[in-house]
């Protein structure tokens, strides 16, 4: 009959431990990570070469050994890595001038801060809003959102 081997804690077991709990996370969470990556950074070679790397980061390790809440500090980190990762902003700015419907303003607002790494000050400034309203739209596109 087989007989169960004990792990030890050499460097080499510890290594491939590590690397069999960030393929487990990648299979998991890999999809909804290059989801966000690819918002962020619309180039698919570099959002991969992102994405492997949020995989390979020792950061992945501590999730796995926190267990919880494993999704929202991949989404964190994606986010992180891909804003770090992107293109610097040049001087054309994103925001859209004229009348919008509330509903889009609330999704600009959003994406402005979320997927392309502005502040709510920055958001504020741009739209000729206060802070306040900036972040009242993010939380009404967050309640918004989770009734569709």
């Amino acid at each position: 009959m087989g007989v169960l081997k004990h792990i030890d804690g050499s460097p080499e077991t510890q290594e491939a431990t590590r690397g069999t709990s960030n393929l487990s996370l990648y299979d998991r969470y890999g999809s909804l990570a290059y989801g966000i990556i690819l918002k962020i950074i619309p180039e698919p070679e570099l959002a991969q070469k992102v994405l492997i790397d949020l995989f390979a980061s020792l950061h992945v390790k501590s999730y796995t050994e926190n267990g919880h809440r494993i999704s929202i500090e991949i989404i964190r980190l994606a986010r992180i890595k891909a804003l770090e990762a992107s293109p610097p902003r040049s001087n054309k700015s994103p925001f859209v001038q004229g009348t919008m419907v509330n509903d889009d303003l609330e999704k600009l607002v959003f994406d402005l801060s979320f997927y392309k790494g502005y502040s709510i000050e920055e958001i504020a400034n741009k739209l000729q809003l206060s802070q306040t309203n900036v972040l009242s739209m993010i939380y009404a596109y967050f309640k918004q959102q989770r009734l569709s």
